[in-house]
């Protein structure tokens, strides 16, 4: 009976530990999905907040925060703020090449966010919308 309850004991002790291990890790050990992240900063993260996220730079190895700001262009030009669409723009290539998804159908996606960006940078400003227009052509034609 002594050997039946020692045994029993152990058992339980053995569960309740394996059990215990698996509750406390089941919310630290879980896989983050990359690309669904990298969608997430790229589309439905305001550009102030992508900016706040890029210069924490979570996920860094698996995410490419890397960028040449506006290219060839100006990343101000006129003193319009154009550096943070261009950021995002090149954290959208950058990371989609990087994850195997970037086609002519992405690229397009990722340009069009680009010109909605620098749009939302001008408010009312006819000026700086056309200049936004430039960038875009100038992405569409040269962008890739």
């Amino acid at each position: 009976m002594r050997t039946t309850l020692r045994n029993l004991g152990a058992t339980v002790a053995v569960a309740v530990s394996v059990g215990g291990g698996v509750l406390m890790g089941a919310g630290t050990a879980a896989a983050v999905d990359i690309p669904t992240v990298t969608d997430q900063y790229l589309f439905h993260t305001s550009l102030s907040g992508f900016e706040s996220t890029r210069a924490q730079q979570p996920y860094n190895g698996q995410l490419d925060w890397s960028s040449d700001g506006c290219s060839w262009s100006p990343d101000t030009p006129f003193g319009f703020q154009f550096l943070p669409g261009c950021h995002r723009h090149d954290f959208g290539y950058r990371n989609y090449k990087k994850q195997g998804r970037f086609n002519e159908t992405t690229r397009k996606t990722i340009d069009d966010n680009l010109y909605n960006d620098l749009k939302s940078v001008c408010g009312s400003n006819v000026a700086c919308k056309g200049t936004a227009w430039t960038y875009y052509q100038a992405v569409r034609k040269f962008g890739g």
